[in-house]
């Protein structure tokens, strides 16, 4: 009888350290990557923003609340190579109770780990921004991203990551700024600081400048901005995001605000972020270190538990034979 429990222990413990490999080298490698079939939107405000509306008959800045549409879903149907996944991404910029103000879309290859750009030629990356005095007219660039994209890497670290920003049109830092708490989810924050940069010039209305010349001049677009992340690290998954954006038209020593105020997630859009990480990071954190430990221990009891089984038995055996062989004599 013992025989038996000792192999069927011994299988059994080979069969659950066997099993903790494959969870943690097999399956959760597997799960920690972007789904080739994501799709997802997520809702932003943008209280008391000071935006400039290019009506011809009002060429003036005003102040609206936004609500801000960002939809974005993988395109499944391209090769990329490797862990290389595909999204497009559509952002619709409305006026509440009004009219659109801006829509824009992107196509950005990264890597579906470690949520950094990827040089692919054959994936296609570009952006289109409407024009916001007629949305049918569309300017396609092609881009080459650096630096994260949409996400942060699976297992993020507390470290400073290179965050790319459209509008500079290179990748900037976004330092690692500690631990914190949303909701009782352990998150890091990051902020990405970007200083007053002059990005584009473009001819604008005399006019819009309170300026006597006729015609349209040649102003400056200044930018900066301030962005900070709350980031779930198992899944590198932002849970809230707060952008301080200040653009604005310059020329001869006059600024009129092109976009000011603070884009951020809608609460409703960080409770369901908080939930969907915590669930997640339990699910991811389980198949890297808890369910392959917990299964590797159980393995190990048993596998010890047969060979001292499978000992004992062949010592009960033996003794019977010399008992056996004592009364033959």
């Amino acid at each position: 009888m013992r025989s038996k429990l000792a192999a069927v222990s011994v299988g059994l413990g080979v069969f659950l350290i066997v099993a903790a490999a494959l969870v943690r080298f097999y399956a959760y490698p597997v799960l920690a990557n972007v789904p080739p079939d994501y799709e997802g939107t997520t809702k932003l405000e943008a209280k008391g923003a000071e935006i400039f509306n290019s009506d011809p008959d009002v060429l003036a800045p005003e102040t609206s609340d936004l609500d801000i549409t960002s939809f974005t879903i993988a395109d499944s149907g391209v090769k990329a190579p490797g862990d290389t996944v595909v999204w497009v991404n559509s952002t619709t910029v409305k006026r509440v109770g009004g009219e659109d103000f801006q829509q824009t879309r992107e196509r950005a290859p990264f890597d579906g780990k470690t949520g950094a750009a990827v040089d692919c030629a054959k994936c296609g990356s570009w952006e289109e921004v409407a024009s916001a005095d007629d949305f049918t007219k569309v300017d396609r660039v092609d881009v080459t991203r650096k630096g994260l994209v949409f996400k942060f890497p699976f297992a993020t670290e507390k470290k400073d990551y290179p965050l790319w920003d459209g509008t500079l049109g290179k990748a900037v830092d976004a330092k690692f700024e500690g631990e914190e708490k949303v909701d009782g989810l352990t998150v890091y924050k990051f902020v990405q600081t970007i200083p007053d940069t002059m990005v584009e010039t473009r001819s604008v209305p005399a006019k819009v400048f309170g300026s006597t010349e006729t015609g349209n001049v040649e102003a400056e677009m200044w930018y900066q901005m301030t962005r900070t992340f709350w980031v779930e690290p198992t899944t590198g998954s932002p849970v809230n995001r707060v952008e301080n954006r200040v653009q604005e038209l310059r020329y001869d020593g006059t600024s009129v605000p092109a976009f000011t105020g603070t884009v951020q997630y809608t609460q409703a859009q960080v409770d369901d972020l908080v939930s969907d990480a915590k669930g997640n990071a339990t699910l991811l954190g389980g198949m890297k270190l808890v369910f392959p430990g917990i299964l590797l221990l159980l393995g190990a009891g048993l596998l010890a538990a047969g060979l001292v089984l499978g000992k004992s038995a062949r010592q009960q055996r033996t003794a019977r034979r010399d008992d056996k062989a004592l009364v033959d004599a």
